[in-house]
Formats: structure tokens, C-alpha cells, sequence
């Protein structure tokens, strides 16, 4: 079993009891300060509080999404796709957790708690949540398939059992989260630089194409959401206000968190500090050695040029204590592995990497490189090839990693659609690499088998395109085949 797969996650009943006790209206007596949904969620700042802790449940200290799920996308050492019954089961508590949370805020705000308000402050409160529970239902719906929606409607857990009807069908689930996503585009308000980690109408309008193009791939192959994913991308890209960084070495700094590629991502503060940067490192480098790269990955697969060189570590110092250590690759490392670049030194502060605090990383969820890669891949396969706007715009990254090197080959019209399509992927591979982004391309382009060869590949089957449900919830809705 590979490296960090053996999590266990708790019911979903649990979780969704938690929501019953705490809307509990049957007291007969209610101590005077006792919170309630009703009486707590009655100004914006309350509810936009609770959708912060939302995202905590998904980032917690040392734990969540800090503690980066190494899938077996064939960029992570060690991973394999021996998947037992209790692999990435807390991927499963935490987003329904985070829905929990959600929820509450959106069942308060129907039954009355934000009257007063402006109608547009309700509206974009509302638009908030729509778009975190639409964001948690994406990750669910892509890992696990068939999923209850949960939602401020559900009826109470206790008196109304999860059972296997409550699984929806594929379609189904897209089609309510897309709602979700199309409300939060419509209501959500415009990019405010002082508020940079709050969802806006283009952080939603971006997830949307991302599910568009999701759609037109497999397991549902819904070949017209590629128009749609390809228009909604040129709208963020024409419209929006986020811009590709000129080089690529700015995008992952500590000391440029927030930057204007970052279109969504899990902010680190004092109260939600990130790991000690030394969890990513390498030996030498003081490291808890998380992270290791698959080597044939890097030195087979990654195309030599300046970009490699900044996302993956693969040569650092042999000492970082010792100004004049010598600097080695990572094939005379101690542990002979490259690792994750954009995690380390320079990216970080010489105090971050070894200081034992916080980080300060900045997680990155949507980046407008993204958007320009859906961009590509949407209008290639909408058409009978690729167009002039997607060789641009997907050359956009190529000569950015180049840095005016020309080692990676770009993109031309002359490709064949089969052709630019391996190219759009293979390039979402290299620059979105260990940003939880390459394993889902992974699932929707089925190729799963493949990125594992040629040697962590044993036991795959078809089934290993969907995770197993934990244990305590399968035997209420059911379990994926193959578990």
C-alpha cells in the first residue's frame, strides 16, 4: 500500500448528527448565550466565519489537506495502486465535514437569520456557500462517483437514514453542483484586492469550466461540455482580472502569497499555520522527507528546461547548515529521491525551511495557468483540432517553463487533435504538478494504469478509478465496487 493511503474517516451520519443536535429546536428552556444557527448567523462576518471554518475542516493543523494525499497519479515515489478498503477514507469525512459546516450557514440564512440584511449581502452569503459546497462536492464526485448531496434541505439523519437510493447518479450530482456554481457566478461579487482568499464570480466562473471539461471526459464522456468549458474559460481569461505571472519562479514564494495567478487556495495564517517547510525537504535539508518524486517521472518524463528545475528539487545543498556544503543531486542524496520543488528553498525563507514554524505556504486550489490549460484542451477538442487562440494560449506556459531555451517543443496548428490533446495534458502534468490537480486529469482521460507503469502498477483494475467509501457509511448507502 503506498505511502499516506491508509486514512479512516468518520461517518457521514456522524457528521450529519452533528448538524441535527446543533439545530435542535425542542429545548423547552433555552439558557440565555447559548448559540444556535437562528441566533449566531445573524450578520455577514458570522456567517463568512463559518465558511472559514468550512475550509478548515479541509486544512487543518498537521493534518487535511497540509499533509498533501499522495494518489497514485505517477508522480509520487512510492505510490501504488494496491488500494485497500481503508485508503483516503478521511478525504471522505473532511469534505462532507466541510459541507456540514456549509449547510448550517445556508439552512440559517433560508429560515430567516440574516433578514434585515440587504437583499444583495443575503444573496452573496448564499452565493459563498453555494460555491464551497459545490467546490467539496466536485472532489467527492470525481473520487467516489455516486455520493449523497447533502444539502440545507436533507431531511434529518436520524429520522430520515442514509440509504443506498440516497447515492445520486453521476449526472445527477453534476447537475446540482453545477446549479450551485452557476448561482455563486451570478451573485458573487467582482475581485477585491483586500479580500483575496474569498471566492468571487471568477474563482466560480473557473470551477465551472473545470466541471464543464470534466463532463466531456470520462466516466460520463458528455462530449458537448467542451464548447461550454472552452467559453466560459475565454471569459475568465478575457474579462477576468487574473493574468499568468511573467515568470514562473514568482508564482510559488512565500513572500508573494496571493499573487494575482492564485485564483483560489487554502490560505495559511497564525491561527491555521502551514507544516514546518523542512516537512518537505530531503535529509540534507533538515527534512521529514514527505513528498518524494517518482524518479522515473522526473529524469524520464519531464522535459529538461528551467521550469523543472523550480518545481522539482533536484539538486540541493548537502548541508543546509553549512554555508559551504557542497551542493549534490539528488542521486547522491541520502535518500535517493528527488523532491517537491515548489515546497522548499527559494520559494521559501532560509528561516522557513528550517525554523520549525510556520511555513507560510500558500496552497494553491485554481490557478489562472489552469484556466488557460482548460482554455486549450476545450477548444481542440470542441473543433476538428486545435485553433490559433489555443496554440497560443497554451504556448503561453510552454515558453514561460522555456524561459527563451526552446528545450521543450511547442505547441503548433499543424498538430493533429489526438496529438495536442497528449500535449495540453502532458503540460497540465508538468506545471500543475502536486497542486491536487494531476490525479483527477488521471481519472477523467483513464489513465491510470499507464502514469503507474512500469512499476507501480500491480494490482490495477478497472475499480480503481473510484475509492472505496468508509466502511461505517458503505454499510448504510452501499460500497464501490471492487472494496
Amino acid at each position: 500500500m503506498k505511502k499516506n493511503s491508509s486514512y479512516k474517516g468518520r461517518s457521514l451520519t456522524a457528521i450529519l448528527l452533528t448538524i441535527a443536535c446543533f439545530s435542535c429546536q425542542g429545548l423547552e428552556e433555552m439558557p440565555e448565550g447559548i448559540s444556535t444557527p437562528q441566533n449566531f448567523y445573524t450578520t455577514v462576518a458570522q456567517c463568512e466565519a463559518a465558511y472559514a471554518g468550512s475550509m478548515n475542516a479541509l486544512f487543518v493543523e498537521w493534518g487535511g489537506y497540509q499533509n498533501i494525499p499522495a494518489f497514485p497519479d505517477g508522480q509520487f515515489e512510492g505510490a501504488s495502486l494496491d488500494i485497500a478498503a481503508t485508503s483516503f477514507n478521511d478525504l471522505w469525512s473532511w469534505h462532507y465535514k466541510a459541507v456540514a459546516n456549509v449547510n448550517a450557514v445556508l439552512k440559517a440564512v433560508k429560515q430567516g437569520s440574516l433578514s434585515g440584511n440587504p437583499q444583495e449581502d443575503i444573496d452573496r452569503v448564499i452565493a459563498q456557500g453555494r460555491f464551497l459546497r459545490a467546490f467539496n462536492y466536485f472532489t467527492l464526485v470525481r473520487l467516489y462517483g455516486k455520493i449523497p448531496y447533502i444539502t440545507e434541505d436533507t431531511p434529518d439523519p436520524v429520522l430520515t437514514p442514509l440509504t443506498p437510493d440516497s447515492r445520486l447518479e453521476i449526472a445527477q450530482v453534476y447537475d446540482l453542483l453545477e446549479a450551485d456554481l452557476a448561482f455563486a457566478a451570478e451573485h458573487l461579487g467582482d475581485f477585491t484586492a483586500g479580500t483575496p482568499g474569498k471566492p468571487n464570480k471568477w474563482t466560480a466562473k473557473g470551477y465551472l469550466a473545470k466541471v464543464y471539461l470534466t463532463r466531456a471526459t470520462a466516466p460520463l464522456n458528455q462530449t458537448e461540455n467542451y464548447a461550454k468549458a472552452r467559453d466560459m474559460a475565454d471569459d475568465v481569461i478575457t474579462n477576468g482580472p487574473y493574468e499568468l505571472l511573467p515568470g514562473f519562479r514568482d508564482v510559488f514564494k512565500t513572500s508573494n502569497n496571493h499573487n494575482m495567478e492564485v485564483m483560489f487556495a487554502f490560505h495559511s495564517s497564525p491561527q491555521t499555520p502551514y507544516m514546518p517547510g523542512n516537512t518537505w525537504a530531503p535529509s540534507e535539508m533538515d527534512g521529514w522527507s514527505g513528498g518524494p518524486v517518482k524518479i522515473y517521472w522526473a529524469t524520464n518524463i519531464y522535459p529538461e528546461q528551467p521550469r523543472k528545475h523550480s518545481y522539482l528539487l533536484l539538486d540541493f545543498t548537502s548541508d543546509i547548515y553549512d554555508p559551504s556544503a557542497p551542493v549534490i543531486n539528488w542521486s547522491q542524496s541520502a535518500d535517493g529521491v528527488p523532491y517537491i520543488g515548489k515546497y522548499n528553498m527559494p520559494n521559501l525563507t532560509y528561516e522557513q525551511q528550517v525554523g520549525g514554524g510556520n511555513s507560510g505556504i500558500e496552497m494553491k486550489l485554481l490557478r489562472f495557468a489552469d484556466i488557460l490549460l482548460i482554455y486549450a484542451e476545450a477548444a481542440n477538442m470542441a473543433g476538428n483540432g486545435p485553433t490559433q487562440l489555443a496554440v497560443d494560449r497554451l504556448n503561453m506556459i510552454i515558453d514561460r517553463a522555456n524561459e527563451g531555451t526552446g528545450q521543450e517543443a511547442r505547441a503548433t496548428l499543424a498538430m493533429t487533435k489526438a496529438q495536442f490533446d497528449q500535449k495540453v495534458i502532458d503540460e497540465r502534468s508538468y506545471e500543475l504538478c502536486f497542486e491536487n490537480d494531476r490525479y483527477f486529469d488521471v481519472l477523467r482521460k483513464r489513465i491510470l494504469e499507464q502514469v503507474n507503469l512500469p512499476d507501480n502498477a500491480q494490482g490495477y483494475d478497472e475499480n480503481d478509478y473510484l475509492l472505496p467509501i468508509p466502511a461505517l457509511d458503505a454499510k448504510a448507502i452501499g460500497q464501490n465496487p471492487g472494496y
